[in-house]
């Protein structure tokens, strides 16, 4: 949907503004040409945090959405949390599905500092 893009985007850019962050976007970081679905999982597998957004948009969970949100829940059985964390990002008021309903979730509606907030804790600072 045009505007979660938009909010992942706007959320994106707030977060390369860290120093202590290296945020990864498909529609920020994907090159021309490159096998996308390919380079989004490998995204996920190097990743620290996942930040998953979920909205009515979003769910049910179906297609490449629930490959990637199947791939992270995949990631979190084989790490620890200390290796790879998971932060939920609600964008409405659309309920977590159960898989998720363990992980620290965050409202859109606090804003990008929450979001931050949330994952400076989730590192420890």
């Amino acid at each position: 949907c045009a505007e979660d893009r938009l909010f992942a985007s706007a959320l994106y850019q707030e977060l390369k503004r860290e120093d202590w962050l290296e945020p990864w976007l498909d529609m920020e970081n994907l090159e021309p040409g490159q096998d996308w679905a390919f380079e989004i999982l490998k995204a996920i597998h190097y990743a620290n945090v996942a930040l998953v957004c979920f909205s009515k948009n979003a769910l049910p969970l179906t297609g490449f959405f629930k490959r990637e949100t199947s791939q992270i829940l995949d990631l979190t059985r084989d790490r620890s949390e200390e290796e790879y964390g998971i932060l939920l990002l609600r964008l409405d008021e659309t309920p977590i599905p159960a898989e998720f309903a363990k992980y620290p979730s965050v409202e859109a509606s606090g804003g990008n500092a929450a979001v931050v907030e949330a994952l400076r804790k989730m590192r420890g600072n």
